[in-house]
C-alpha cells in the first residue's frame, strides 16, 4: 500500500508504521445496539461481569449526564438526561470498558497495537453475546486522540504537521496564538468521520473525558471514524471486529495524511 494517500477519506490506506513513542492520549472503540433497558440492573449484567472479571477486576456503576434535543413550541432546547453506565477496569486501571443500555465501549490510555485492541474487544463482545445477548447492531466507531505537549515540538510544528491542518499556525505565529480549534465532518469509503484538531491553551480540553486537560499549551488531533454499514445485522463478534478494523484503518489514513515524515521519525518510527 501507499506510504501516504492523497485522499484520506476514500483512498487506499497506508501500511502501518509502528511508533515506539506515539503521542496517543486515548484510543476508543464502540459498538452500539438497540436499547436493552434491563442493562441498568446489576443482577442482569452480573454474568457479564463474572465472565470478564479475570481481565477486568474493578467494577463500578455511575450515573452520567447526557444531552437530549427537545422541541418546545417553536424552540429547540437541549435537556440534560441522566443515564447509567457500568465501568470495568483492568488491574492497572488503564483499560476501561463501559456498558450502557445501548452500547459497549473499550478505551485505553496505554495503546499497544490495533491487533491487541481488537483482540480485547472480540473477547468482550463474545462474552456480551453469551450473557446479555444483544441481537442486532446499529453502529460501530473507532477514535484516536493524539496530543503534542512538548514545547519544542510546538516550536517546530510546521515540520511535524501538514499545512492543511495548521491553518494560521503555519504562519509562524504559533507562539502568539492562545487557541485555534477546528472541527470537520464528512463521508468516507467506510462511513463517516469527525476530526477535531488545533492548538489548545493550558487547562483547556475540547473533550475532557477523552483528553484530560494538561498544564501546557498543546496541539491535538482527534479522529473519530464510524460506520452504520452493519446496521440491522446480527451481533456477531468476528464481523464487528472486522468492521472496527476497517474504520480504524480509515482513521489511521487521516492521521498519516496529516503528519509528516519528520513526525514519524520524531516519535520512533520502526
Amino acid at each position: 500500500m501507499a506510504d501516504r494517500c492523497d485522499d484520506p477519506l476514500f483512498g487506499d490506506v497506508p501500511g502501518r508504521v509502528l511508533l515506539s513513542n506515539a503521542p496517543l492520549v486515548r484510543v476508543l472503540g464502540q459498538v452500539k445496539f438497540p436499547r436493552i433497558a434491563k442493562i441498568a440492573e446489576e443482577s442482569y449484567i452480573a454474568n457479564f461481569q463474572e465472565a470478564i472479571r479475570g481481565e477486568y477486576p474493578h467494577f463500578v456503576g455511575e450515573t452520567i449526564q447526557g444531552l437530549e434535543i427537545v422541541v418546545v413550541g417553536n424552540e429547540v432546547k437541549p435537556r440534560a438526561v441522566p443515564s447509567f453506565v457500568w465501568r470495568f477496569f483492568d488491574a492497572q486501571r488503564v483499560v476501561r470498558v463501559s456498558l450502557t443500555a445501548d452500547a459497549i465501549t473499550l478505551e485505553t490510555a496505554a495503546y499497544v497495537s490495533r491487533d491487541d485492541f481488537l483482540a480485547r474487544f472480540e473477547f468482550l463482545l463474545s462474552k456480551l453475546v453469551e450473557t446479555v445477548r444483544p441481537s442486532l447492531v446499529q453502529r460501530v466507531g473507532f477514535r484516536y486522540v493524539d496530543r503534542l505537549e512538548d514545547q519544542q515540538d510546538l516550536a517546530v510544528l510546521p515540520t511535524l504537521i501538514r499545512p492543511e491542518l495548521l491553518n494560521v499556525l503555519q504562519s509562524g505565529m504559533v507562539q502568539h496564538i492562545d487557541v485555534s480549534m477546528t472541527e470537520i465532518s464528512g463521508s468516507t469509503r467506510e462511513g463517516k468521520i469527525i476530526v477535531r484538531y488545533g492548538l489548545a491553551p493550558p487547562g483547556f480540553s475540547h473533550d475532557p473525558d477523552m483528553a484530560p486537560p494538561v498544564d501546557l499549551k498543546s496541539w491535538v488531533l482527534d479522529v473519530d471514524s464510524y460506520s452504520t454499514n452493519c446496521d440491522g445485522q446480527g451481533f456477531d463478534p468476528k464481523m464487528l471486529c472486522g468492521e472496527l478494523d476497517k474504520i480504524a484503518a480509515r482513521a489511521y489514513a487521516f492521521f498519516r495524511w496529516g503528519v509528516t515524515e519528520r513526525f514519524l521519525e520524531r516519535f520512533g518510527a520502526k
